[in-house]
């Protein structure tokens, strides 16, 4: 499935945490923001890290499942390319 995982962290401590997370599962799109290409055990398994790494009262993590199809429609301006996974062709 792919996913855009962005994420508003208070503790630079907790927000390094869950960048280093994301990273080995997926690209860094922007500053705060990853698409990833992941099974559905990898996504639970995801969020499950995820929420023991922040504080749920002040941080706030969000998850978009986006659609093969809406994924091959992406575009991107400026520097940078949309994260394609492997066995996409577009």
């Amino acid at each position: 499935m792919n996913l855009i995982i962005c994420y508003d962290v208070c503790k630079t401590k907790r927000r390094n945490k869950l960048a280093a997370l994301l990273e080995s599962y997926g690209l860094r799109a922007n500053y705060s923001v990853f698409e990833l290409d992941v099974s559905e055990r990898e996504y639970v398994l995801i969020k499950d890290r995820i929420a023991r790494i922040i504080e749920l009262k002040t941080d706030k993590v969000l998850f978009y499942r986006i659609c093969k199809t809406c994924m091959a429609k992406s575009e991107s301006l400026g520097e940078g390319e949309i994260f394609r996974s492997p066995g996409t062709y577009v």
